[in-house]
């Protein structure tokens, strides 16, 4: 009954903040969204288009004809919001579903509360970004696949394809269900269902593509500036350092140095840059790691500077008084001290459940390292974390189960 009244009050209180910002401008990646998207909709195509060919980069391509298709239906996307909202009620559904398959009813509604009380997870329905998206689609194959059945399983092949026209990242979640398919000692059919589609449809969105514009495109080519933003000398680990040499027009990688090289030109030549700046500094590119990993993981307050189009390293330079600092840092401790608390029953979790570790419920756990990983490899946001989030919330369920049944706290 809690998790249900909990369920009912998250449901209205995104109704609310639809409302209230119904409308209200994109800021940072997404005003380039919804610049691709309009420009692909004044053309008549889908995006990637010929006329994206010399762009800074091609990115989600999923997410950008996803507007498209809402500009084409409806004239604008102002309502993107509202479908966001609706995958962000079956996410929460997803999570239970998980928590119950894995863990035990219990921690799926246990799950659910957390789910509600997660800051993140209103204001991110405001942010017409990818993460939401791709973690529908993601998370959808992911329960589809726990099902074991042929049908679902193909239907989750697609849903990690559409997920990967969004983020390459869905290859983890793919990673991770096959894990478990081979812990659970599945037929070796579900196996060719999950992967031989998944490549195949790959492939052919790719080539369809090529024959539209040139060139094969079957996901973002951002793998060259996000190793280039990480792997220079005045970068720092986070992403709004690491942009630094990308707007010094005195920089041979800048943009407005390279607009005559194609998507993928640009991206071959950050790409190999990135790589041999990280060979001549190993141990500068690997201490970074001691910072983004505490970045990728310092606060889920994220969507709300993205509503209002604010940065707190940027608020925290320019601000000139340190009173000003403390009352900018107090606030934000204060949006996150419920995150800060799920931290805290995760890592409780993890010690009093460490049995449990390698056992199928530890399979999750396996896709937060992976995740972190490879998020580390780039410059990192606290944003970022969102796509694993799920596997914190249900194993601080998990730990929340162990408090409930031992009616002590430890």
């Amino acid at each position: 009954m809690t998790a249900f009244v909990f369920s009912i009050v998250f449901v209205v209180i995104q109704l609310i903040l639809l409302f209230v910002f119904f409308n209200h401008p994109q800021h940072s990646d997404q005003i380039t969204y919804l610049r691709l998207a309009m420009g692909a909709y004044n053309e008549g195509m889908m995006y990637p288009t010929v006329s994206n060919l010399y762009d800074k980069y091609i990115v989600a391509p999923g997410l950008i004809n996803f507007l498209v298709f809402q500009l084409r239906t409806f004239g604008t996307v102002s309502y993107n919001g509202f479908f966001q909202m609706i995958m962000n009620v079956i996410m929460l559904w997803e999570v239970f579903y998980i928590a119950n398959k894995l863990f035990s009813k219990t921690t799926g509604y246990i799950a659910i509360i957390v789910y509600c009380l997660t800051y993140s997870n209103y204001m991110g329905i405001l942010v017409y970004g990818t993460e939401i998206p791709f973690l529908f689609l993601a998370l959808s194959g992911v329960c589809l696949c726990l099902s074991k059945k042929w049908y679902y399983v193909l239907c989750a092949a697609i849903c990690f394809f559409l997920s990967n026209t969004i983020r390459p990242l869905v290859i983890l979640f793919v990673i991770v269900v096959f894990v478990y398919f081979i812990y659970c000692k599945v037929n070796w059919k579900l196996y060719v269902l999950l992967i031989v589609p998944f490549l195949l449809i790959n492939y052919g969105y790719g080539k369809f593509n090529e024959v539209r514009i040139g060139y094969f495109v079957n996901q973002s080519t951002t793998g060259g500036v996000n190793i280039l933003k990480t792997a220079h000398d005045r970068a720092d680990g986070t992403s709004e350092k690491g942009s630094i040499i990308m707007f010094d027009s005195k920089s041979k990688y800048a943009f407005s140095n390279n607009k005559d090289k194609t998507v993928f030109e640009k991206d071959i030549m950050w790409r190999q840059a990135g790589i041999e700046w990280i060979k001549n500094n190993p141990t500068k590119y690997f201490k970074m790691f001691l910072k983004k990993i505490p970045y990728l993981y310092a606060d889920d307050a994220w969507p709300e500077r993205l509503v209002f189009g604010s940065a707190f390293l940027k608020s925290m330079d320019k601000e000139a008084s340190a009173d000003k600092r403390f009352e900018i840092i107090i606030h934000l401790l204060m949006k996150n001290v419920i995150y800060y608390i799920l931290l805290v029953l995760f890592v409780f979790s993890l010690f009093v459940n460490r049995k449990d570790i390698l056992s199928v419920k530890g399979i999750l756990l396996l896709l937060l390292i992976l995740g972190t990983g490879a998020t580390v490899l780039f410059p990192v946001m606290p944003r970022y974390h969102y796509s694993f989030m799920f596997v914190i919330m249900i194993w601080a369920a998990y730990g929340a189960e162990y408090l409930l049944n031992k009616r002590t706290f430890i």
